[in-house]
């Protein structure tokens, strides 16, 4: 024994969620076979109620296979992303269980790296490094530059949050822990991060374990994904309200973003209400409402700055504008989160 797995490469089953994703599937299941790992590979596809053509090109990939039982599927109506990741953690045999998006194309090497983390046995989970594709459109460059500037910031190996997108799991410690929250639509990676480090185990996460994530992308896709972010953490303030403040990936600088977009609006609207009702005192709360506007703007053209000294991309400089948007997608997913609790 070392460092509590046996001397060889442990067996590892490794499960994707899918949901309409005829455009990636393929990519992913290669990459996931093209790994340099040892040990075999047990890959289980849990297909949430696909409409497209995704199922259909997994089993037409699992015919070209052969019979070597090394790729499952389950094909279920659909019922979310943390319900079909709970099926397949069910149905997997092996004592380390990744969850794969399927979006998400893994770099040779990274299941060897992340595998190799949990050999320690106080680790519970370990993540890779999503990076940004070539080619790409603008708002899934915005996306993957954002997230990578985030990753880059991390100090420290051992992090508070670990992502489904690409992460390996001690079997045993979601077994203690629990599976995934389904009454989560969005935040249920940060929900079981919390609960396994209540329970006493560390995270990982390896900047070396590489893979490629393809955002949504186009606006409305962005649109879609920032709301249901912003209500996932709303229920995870709810349920974890010692996290309000945020974790390794989305830490207090980015939370801060969203009341101070709300502040601006809210002098804004003051000064319309003032220059109506008292004409020569609007100035006032307009002043510190542009004054507002001014501390987000110029902390994002710092962001985006650094962002731009790694990615050598001009779009870079349009991040400010773009997050701005974001916080008031959040604003608005707090005014509708408000507005549910009432109902």
């Amino acid at each position: 024994m070392k460092n509590g797995f046996p001397e060889v490469s442990p067996e590892v089953s490794i499960v994707i969620p899918m949901y309409n994703a005829e455009r990636r599937i393929a990519d992913v299941l290669k990459a996931i076979f093209e790994q340099d790992y040892p040990a075999p590979v047990e890959v289980i596809v849990v297909n949430d109620g696909s409409r497209d053509s995704s199922l259909e090109i997994v089993r037409a990939f699992q015919a070209g296979r052969g019979d070597q039982g090394d790729l499952k599927i389950i094909d279920q109506p659909n019922q979310g992303a943390a319900a079909a990741t709970n099926n397949g953690f069910k149905a997997a045999r092996s004592a380390i269980v990744c969850s794969v998006d399927s979006d998400v194309v893994l770099t040779r090497g990274w299941l060897r790296k992340v595998v190799e983390e949990l050999g320690n046995s106080a680790v519970a989970a370990v993540q890779g490094y999503y990076k940004t594709p070539k080619g790409v459109s603008f708002w899934a460059r915005m996306m993957g530059y954002d997230v990578e500037a985030r990753y880059d910031a991390i100090p420290d190996k051992f992090v508070t949050h670990v992502c489904t997108g690409d992460t390996a799991y001690r079997k045993s410690a979601l077994d203690e822990a629990g599976l995934f929250d389904t009454a989560f639509t969005y935040g249920y990676d940060n929900d079981m991060s919390y609960r396994l480090q209540n329970a006493g185990y560390k995270l990982v996460f390896r900047k070396d374990a590489l893979c490629d994530h393809f955002w949504k992308a186009d606006f409305k896709g962005y649109v879609r994904q920032q709301f249901s972010s912003a209500f996932g953490r709303l229920q995870l303030i709810r349920k974890h309200p010692g996290r309000a403040a945020g974790d390794s990936v989305s830490g207090l600088r980015m939370i801060l973003q969203v009341p101070l977009t709300a502040l601006f609006f809210l002098l804004a609207a003051c000064a319309v209400i003032i220059f109506f009702l008292f004409p020569g005192g609007f100035l006032y709360p307009l002043s510190a409402a542009f004054f507002v506007l001014g501390i987000i703007l110029i902390d994002r053209l710092a962001f985006a700055v650094g962002i731009f000294k790694k990615q050598k991309d001009p779009a870079c400089f349009l991040l400010p504008f773009v997050h701005i948007i974001r916080n008031i997608v959040w604003c608005w997913a707090v005014l509708s989160w408000k507005a549910g609790q009432k109902t």
